[in-house]
């Protein structure tokens, strides 16, 4: 993972976490790291935490053949990739290349949860929100099969009956269509 931190006077930090010193930080027995940004935290500052699930041969003792051993989550360490003054003079954060965080006037916006609640709310031109496509699906599975409840078709396409209901409850908006006498409005008509 690269996380890429840019400020407002030209600094650019760059955090890499394929280019540890040691080539296994974690020890020989790391199978899966675990990386979390803390975007949610930010009144602590801008913080990168590291986890590590270990296997161990003595995981698989006592368990039948057929069973898979599971892996074990050890907490790790924690970074911190900008203190909480530094975060005014942030314009934006990418995380392997993708817009997380940036700088609207005086506040920042995270970026992730914007498109999330753009993908679920707001239609983009080319279909239906999340909550539109989820109200679509139901529908029409719905009218093939008019004996399921709410509850089984919401599982049938993908979603809890409570997304469903909020879904609903919701009525998301649509984006407007531009006409198509809009278009050219700027031409000019000269002599």
């Amino acid at each position: 993972m690269k996380i890429q931190i840019k400020y407002r006077d030209g600094r650019l930090d760059v955090f890499d976490t394929d280019s540890y010193t040691p080539s296994q930080p974690f020890g020989d027995g790391c199978m899966l790291a675990n990386y979390e940004v803390r975007f949610d935290q930010l009144e602590k500052g801008l913080w990168l935490q590291a986890h590590f699930y270990e296997t161990d041969p003595r995981f698989k003792e006592d368990l039948e053949d057929d069973v898979v051993p599971v892996g074990r989550r050890a907490m790790g360490w924690r970074f911190l990739l900008a203190e909480e003054g530094e975060l005014r003079d942030v314009e934006q954060v990418l995380v392997d290349g993708d817009r997380m965080l940036v700088r609207m006037g005086d506040g920042l916006v995270d970026v992730m949860r914007l498109d999330c609640a753009s993908a679920l709310l707001l239609s983009d031109g080319g279909g239906p929100s999340l909550a539109s496509q989820l109200q679509g699906v139901v529908d029409a599975l719905r009218a093939s099969n008019d004996a399921m409840d709410d509850e089984a078709v919401a599982n049938l396409a993908g979603a809890s009956w409570e997304a469903l209901a909020w879904a609903r409850e919701l009525q998301p908006l649509q984006q407007v269509e531009v006409d198509d006498e809009e278009e050219g409005w700027m031409d000019y008509e000269g002599d």
